[in-house]
């Protein structure tokens, strides 16, 4: 369910008026999000950072006249389809008169369309599959895997099947030129519906860049304890990888630790595959992002663990 906007346009039908809105906003009890957009602040306080970015978005669309079509990472927020790095201004599908233009926190920007827009929640916007293609052709390649990954599996909440590659592979073939087929068209080869979260997406296609030899993904190894699944297996070298993804989030968006019980749990879980005979290197968002040379770096742990790059850097 969508939280409830509280426009300027509407205070001032109802008599009280811009004033008052800009008062409890100084007061810190309203949050604008645009010119003459609120949201209550414990609403807002209650939102993860995915979900404020959505809010945004809806805010832009809702208010801007006209042609209002969402594209690219703008479109994927509102898919569901994951975002690296969401960028500030909210992207919208440019009319010939409105090419390139910039306003107010929106970038208007030109796109072929491949498919007939679709509308969710009211928001008119590209298709799934063209929206992940557009990112692949747009953005650098370990920010688009997690999309074209996500494309790739069934949206459950919009109950949209699953795209294969042969689909995706016959609309890029729309695209307009033949480096933005290209590069498509490498993403799309690239992407694996098995890598289970946009962290696990993003970390192959960073090991990809890298040089890392191609890993076997969810493998599932026998224990002791039972059996377990692992994010990333490089069976040659026994080195087992994992995406630590398993960050809890108060209501205000602040991290929380993990409890005593989750932390004896994936010990022993951890414990368990290392007692096979193999490497475990784990890792988070904030270890992918170092430079490689950084000592606590994933490549450079990853080299420690005993895999090494086989082709050169990309």
């Amino acid at each position: 369910m969508n939280p409830e906007l509280i426009f300027a346009a509407d205070a001032d039908s109802f008599g009280s008026g811009r004033r008052s809105l800009a008062l409890q906003c100084r007061a810190g009890q309203l949050v604008r999000l645009r010119a003459g957009i609120y949201i209550d602040v414990e609403v807002w306080r209650q939102l993860r950072a995915w979900e404020k970015e959505r809010v945004r978005i809806q805010a832009a669309s809702q208010q801007v006249p006209g042609q209002r079509v969402l594209v690219q990472q703008s479109a994927a927020v509102i898919w569901g389809l994951p975002v690296i790095d969401s960028p500030p201004e909210v992207l919208l599908l440019a009319s010939p008169s409105s090419h390139g233009r910039r306003r107010g926190g929106l970038h208007w920007t030109e796109r072929k369309l491949l498919e007939p827009l679709d509308v969710v929640e009211g928001m008119s916007l590209t298709s799934r599959a063209q929206t992940a293609l557009d990112m692949a052709v747009y953005l650098a390649f370990e920010h688009s895997v997690p999309a074209m990954d996500s494309v790739l599996r069934p949206h459950l909440v919009h109950g949209r099947p699953a795209t294969n590659k042969d689909e995706l592979e016959k609309l890029a073939r729309n695209l307009p030129d033949m480096a933005k087929q290209t590069r498509a068209r490498r993403v799309i080869d690239f992407a694996d519906p098995r890598s289970e979260s946009p962290g696990e997406s993003y970390s192959r296609a960073v090991l990809h860049r890298h040089g890392f030899p191609v890993p076997e993904l969810q493998y599932e190894f026998l224990t002791s304890m039972g059996r377990f699944r692992t994010d990333f297996y490089w069976k040659d070298q026994r080195v087992v990888g994992e995406f630590d993804g398993a960050v809890k989030y108060g209501a205000n968006g602040s991290v929380l630790p993990p409890s005593w019980d989750t932390l004896m749990q994936e010990k022993r879980r951890e414990d368990a595959i290392r007692a096979t005979g193999v490497a475990f290197v784990r890792w988070s968002w904030r270890d992918i992002r170092m430079p490689a040379q950084h000592p606590e770096s994933l490549v450079h742990r990853l080299i420690q663990a005993g895999l090494s790059p086989t082709r050169r850097q990309r």
